[in-house]
């Protein structure tokens, strides 16, 4: 994401209203399997699917199966082209896109976050939630 693309983010994350969230560790056996690992690897998934996207310059993808649709709207409605698929292109699009999970963190069956550093050395986290079965980026913020 270029370097303006992250503030843009953050900008988005904080007029969606977006609170930080507590999220619990989970601790267990290395002899039981991690119940909540399937989750991580999902949320890497999207994260890997906002990358992907990100390059492609598909902001439509990004508004309508990325972001939850309260972030998709709050985007629209502070986007001066009135489009967060517009505003999203305009902002977040680089080629050069990489992003690196650094940790994922599930709280329970519908909240999660990560925390992932950009080529640009910038350090976000964002945060999911589960939606019609899915997880979706419902804010984003600094760490």
């Amino acid at each position: 994401m270029r370097a303006s693309g992250t503030r843009w983010l953050i900008a988005l994350a904080l007029s969606a209203s977006v609170g930080a969230m507590a999220v619990a560790g989970c601790g267990g056996s290395k002899d039981k399997p991690d119940p909540k690992a399937g989750e991580s690897t999902a949320i890497r998934s999207v994260l890997h699917e906002l990358q992907k996207a990100s390059i492609a310059g598909d902001g439509a993808l990004i508004c309508n199966e990325v972001f939850t649709p309260k972030l998709a709207n709050s985007v629209t409605r502070s986007a001066k082209s009135g489009s967060c698929a517009k505003e999203v292109r305009k902002n977040l699009f680089s080629p050069s896109t990489r992003l690196t999970v650094q940790a994922v963190s599930v709280a329970d069956a519908a909240n999660g976050t990560a925390t992932v550093k950009e080529a640009n050395g910038n350090t976000s986290t964002v945060f999911f939630v589960r939606q019609s079965g899915r997880w979706r980026i419902r804010g984003i913020q600094p760490a």
